[in-house]
């Protein structure tokens, strides 16, 4: 797989480079060049499907050549891997930072990681719907090993939400038999049904009724209908 944080997914549809390498470092021209070519194909696959996207549009797209991609990957498939880490990767660092900010009640943590996978969709119009939840509608059959990796990164999802519920759990704000892994993995669930419908419906509402309902509910079940907003 692609080391972490190649690239991002921009609203401007433009892939961003030059990131600095591990421990802050400037990354070297051979690692500008791989995170370029996963950065490119990372935005083509969001935007066409993985299957629709060729080996050719990539480097075209990154402005290589033949022979440079092939250094950096052995096939499409070894890029396959390297775009679903990056995309990962991306997802997981936003809701990160939306859990680190400073100044926010832990409910209000919680509705702001949630609300961070709702702007990444609604910058794109959410007519791109999820690209990790794309790529495992469209290749989890016929690529098993990518199947493997996309149901690592929701895994990592949810487990990030249910260490957020459990910490709420200590401060008292949700029940002691709570099982905040369950429901950390009902909300992903119900986030990503929630994306597909926008994209099929081209309404941003499915989902924000998803993930409405996904707080609502965790606030009903916590005794704080007084909260509800």
């Amino acid at each position: 797989m692609g080391g972490r944080g190649e690239v991002t997914l921009r609203k401007s549809g433009e892939a961003k480079t030059g990131v600095r390498g591990e421990g802050g470092e400037r990354p070297s021209k051979g690692m500008r060049t791989r995170q370029r070519i996963v950065g490119h194909a990372t935005l083509l696959i969001y935007a066409n499907g993985y299957a629709r996207t060729s080996v050719d549009d990539v480097i075209r797209a990154a402005g290589i050549t033949k022979g440079s991609f092939y250094f950096h990957f052995r096939s499409k498939e070894d890029l396959g891997y390297a775009v679903i880490d990056n995309a990962s990767a991306y997802i997981l660092g936003r809701l990160k930072e939306a859990l680190e900010r400073p100044g926010l009640s832990s409910w209000e943590r919680l509705e702001a990681m949630l609300r961070e996978i709702q702007e990444i969709v609604e910058a794109a119009d959410c007519t791109r719907g999820c690209i990790l939840g794309n790529l495992a509608l469209e290749t989890s059959h016929d690529h098993p090993g990518f199947r493997e990796a996309i149901a690592a990164a929701f895994r990592e999802w949810w487990e990030l939400i249910a260490s957020h519920l459990e910490t709420m759990k200590e401060e008292g704000h949700l029940p002691a038999d709570f099982d905040c892994r369950a429901y950390a993995q009902f909300a992903v669930s119900a986030m990503e049904g929630g994306i597909m419908m926008s994209k099929v419906t081209r309404d941003p509402g499915p989902m924000r009724n998803g993930i409405a309902l996904v707080l609502e509910q965790l606030r009903l079940l916590s005794g704080r209908e007084d909260k509800r907003r």
